[in-house]
């Protein structure tokens, strides 16, 4: 249970294509940085992970942020963005588990789980591909504010695998705007990207297959670049 953002890949792939993504992340990381969201390793600490071979951050461990034990497992309202301190976070009507937030804020931990996006997947560890021979990956960021990175690493994966890359979230068109900025301003792309409901087919409680709407991330190419 919590806020994420979920993918289908292939299991390789092309060096060139994955050194494109890998290229324009990292000219993000100093305009991220100057938005507030600052990377560690996957564990949050160190730099954050850049190779030839995998990409590897999550937010700063150890942020300096203060606390706030009265937000529990936090998620968006549908109005959310941006990054804000704990304190000013929480929105009326949060329960007792869930608690909606106006924007992103951490409870004096920025980390949260790993984004690891690698080359190549393992295929001993890989789990079974779906119908178009995709394979499965998630990272849970529970809007913390390295959620912007993870969703503009996505935005940049969608740009350069294209078809190739299945992006879905837990996330309204919304929640991806500073992303959708960041990569606009830095990389000169992702305006023309949204999230709109596409539906899937999913699996009922009893197995059975059931159809159901998912935020789904696309790429609506501008004419004059078609």
């Amino acid at each position: 249970m919590g806020y994420t953002h979920y993918w289908y890949r292939p299991l390789d792939i092309p060096e060139d294509v994955f050194q494109a993504i890998r290229s324009d992340f990292e000219r993000l990381v100093l305009p991220l940085a100057d938005y507030g969201v600052h990377l560690g390793a996957g564990l949050g600490e160190d730099l954050p992970l850049f190779t030839d071979d995998y990409i590897c951050f999550n937010g700063v461990k150890s942020c300096g942020h203060p606390a706030n034990k009265a937000i529990g497992i936090p998620w968006p309202t549908p109005n959310a963005c941006g990054i804000g301190p704990s304190a000013t976070a929480i929105d009326e009507g949060s329960g007792d588990l869930m608690t909606k937030v106006r924007h992103r804020c951490c409870d004096g931990d920025c980390s949260y789980e790993t984004f690891f996006f690698p080359r190549c997947l393992d295929p001993d560890f890989a789990l079974e591909p779906n119908e178009r021979g995709l394979y499965f990956g998630f990272t849970k960021t529970a809007f913390r504010p390295y959620d912007v990175a993870v969703t503009a690493a996505l935005l940049i994966a969608k740009r350069n695998l294209k078809d190739q890359l299945m992006v879905y979230s837990d996330g309204n068109d919304g929640h991806w705007s500073d992303a959708k900025r960041i990569c606009q301003q830095a990389l000169g792309y992702g305006e023309w990207f949204g999230i709109v409901d596409e539906e899937v087919e999913v699996q009922s409680d009893e197995g059975v297959p059931e159809k159901a709407s998912q935020p789904t991330l696309i790429e609506i190419r501008p004419p004059t670049l078609a």
